[in-house]
């Protein structure tokens, strides 16, 4: 009797906390996903700068998209799970008319009109304040994964600022470098991509 007794008394202790369990670990796990938001570009700058055999040239564009779900909990970045940019070729400008038509004719920007990302992978440091963002890098119609050492800043706004400088050989994505002057100007094979993204709240979501 005395056996049968404790078994009873002891389902009864159990269940309240079988229970409360559940309850807190479906509370923790809402939590997480709430904490998952949609950012979408705000001030933002891309910058494809090179050399060449008389004097070094850069094209610029502040019109692209660009969007990505970051986690941000207390000012402090936790978490990137998704990212991508699309930027319209033509919307690269430099000073000169004939720099741009001679690169976007390199670069077969009627047949491939815009440069695109897609993260694949991110890990984030919270004390070094860097993301190391692996994705598919698309231009010309030539996909390559690449590894992107960036630097972020949470803002006080929970805006984030990221700023990181990517080195690209052309020929990686078989690119000819464009000449001048019959072949007396001659363009560097290797550029760097200059990026410089503002991105502002725009939805917090649940994930399933």
């Amino acid at each position: 009797m005395r056996t049968q007794f404790f078994n009873i008394d002891k389902s009864r202790f159990m269940r309240p906390v079988l229970i409360l369990i559940a309850v807190l670990s479906t509370f923790g796990f809402s939590q997480k996903a709430l904490a998952q938001t949609q950012y979408k570009i705000a001030q933002s700058q891309i910058k494809v700068a090179g050399s060449s055999n008389l004097h070094d040239w850069t094209m610029a564009a502040t019109a692209f998209t660009c969007e990505g779900t970051f986690v941000v909990k207390n000012g402090q970045l936790q978490d990137l799970s998704a990212l991508s940019f699309t930027l319209p070729i033509s919307n690269l400008k430099s000073k000169e008319d004939l720099m741009d038509e001679r690169a976007y004719k390199a670069l077969n920007a009627e047949k491939y009109p815009k440069i695109t990302f897609k993260l694949t992978d991110a890990v984030v440091s919270t004390q070094s304040k860097t993301i190391k963002a692996t994705g598919n890098l698309t231009i010309a119609g030539a996909t390559k994964l690449i590894a992107i050492q960036a630097n972020y800043v949470v803002n006080s706004d929970e805006s984030i600022t990221i700023k990181a400088i990517e080195p690209v050989k052309m020929s990686d994505y078989k690119i000819k470098a464009p000449t001048f002057m019959l072949g007396a100007l001659k363009v560097g094979d290797n550029v760097n991509i200059d990026i410089n993204l503002k991105l502002t709240k725009s939805v917090a979501y649940t994930s399933n």
